[in-house]
């Protein structure tokens, strides 16, 4: 689950569960596409839910938490969060959440440059975008590794090219972004191009951060804060199991 403000920081502060929220109907074009929903369907991305929220009150950096609060409580909120409990029945989510479980991520990558790196060790091939098999790997949740590319994102630290990636690159939304769209859903058919997933990463990421034009370096640069949200105390769990490589 992430959080992506469109806003810049503020530095008054907002009181506790003082905030209203609205949906937008400000719609997604580039993942609206015939091309892009195909896509969703191999992946098994279907159920994923994206929804833009308005507010009433700044947001302030250093109260996030609180915000993730009033967020997560507001009755707009739970009517349009549609959960799965463990017998993969839809519900909505109500009743009080608290215990709250967030993490900022980092957002300051405005190109997919960091990508490039997968060219480095032959996880891809240059010459025609391949993504290089591995040996199976079995993962927890009955996961199947069998090539490079899902290898460094899906391994963690047990990967042989774990550290091809720095841990700020790491952290940064674009890379979290990407690791899903490779680790696609429990009944994913995976691609054999990488710029399937190149240009579907760019696709995504433009959708949900902001950026502007600084005028003083004539640089473009994000202006978005990222949130992921792993877990909360509810009438359901935020994801129905624990499988890492899969939940988001």
């Amino acid at each position: 689950f992430f959080f992506a403000f469109g806003t810049h920081t503020m530095t008054s502060v907002a009181d506790k569960c003082n905030f209203q929220f609205e949906v937008s109907n400000t719609p997604f074009p580039s993942l609206d596409t015939y091309e892009m929903k195909q896509k969703l369907v191999k992946w098994d991305m279907t159920r994923m839910q994206m929804t833009r929220f308005r507010f009433d009150e700044p947001f302030v950096r250093m109260n996030a938490e609180e915000f993730m609060q009033c967020f997560f409580n507001h009755k707009e909120v739970q009517g349009c969060i549609m959960m799965v409990d463990k017998r993969g029945s839809p519900m909505y989510l109500s009743g009080k959440v608290s215990d709250i479980k967030c993490q900022e991520l980092s957002c300051t990558a405005v190109a997919l440059d960091m990508f490039d790196k997968v060219y480095e060790r032959d996880l891809v091939r240059e010459d025609n975008n391949y993504i290089q098999k591995c040996m199976d790997i079995f993962l927890d949740g009955g996961v199947t590794v069998s090539d490079k590319l899902r290898e460094v994102f899906m391994c963690g630290d047990e990967s042989e090219n774990y550290d091809l990636f720095t841990d700020d690159e790491r952290n940064e939304f674009i890379w979290h972004v990407m690791w899903r769209l490779v680790s696609g859903g429990g009944m994913c058919q995976y691609e054999d191009d990488f710029t399937i997933y190149r240009d579907a990463c760019k696709d995504f990421y433009k959708e949900m951060i902001g950026v502007v034009k600084n005028p003083h370096t004539d640089e473009v640069e994000t202006t978005s804060i990222v949130y992921q949200i792993s877990g909360f105390e509810a009438n359901v769990d935020l994801f129905a199991r624990h499988a890492p490589n899969h939940n988001f």
